[in-house]
């Protein structure tokens, strides 16, 4: 039986995306082949080869400094979006 995915990611500038789905949203950090991806329970990387569909992801962090760092790195985040709209 299958099941329903739900995926919307909004993009901040070319290092920066707010990754919204039905388990929550995470802020990932980084480009094509190295990126960092904060949720409120984990901390995952991931290092891939662009293009090739390899990739390896590894957790870096559980519970515990995950939120901690989501809610400073999402802060950090629409500060520097409002630096970046201000400015236009």
């Amino acid at each position: 039986m299958g099941f329903f995915r739900f995926r919307k990611v909004i993009p901040l500038g070319r290092l920066f995306r707010i990754n919204v789905s039905k388990t929550g949203p995470s802020l990932s950090v980084g480009r094509p082949g190295a990126t960092v991806n904060v949720r409120k329970d984990r901390v995952d990387g991931t290092v891939g080869i662009p293009g090739s569909g390899l990739s390896y992801k590894e957790r870096l962090s559980n519970r515990g400094c995950a939120s901690v760092l989501v809610l400073a790195l999402m802060l950090a985040t629409a500060l520097a979006a409002a630096v970046v709209v201000s400015a236009r």
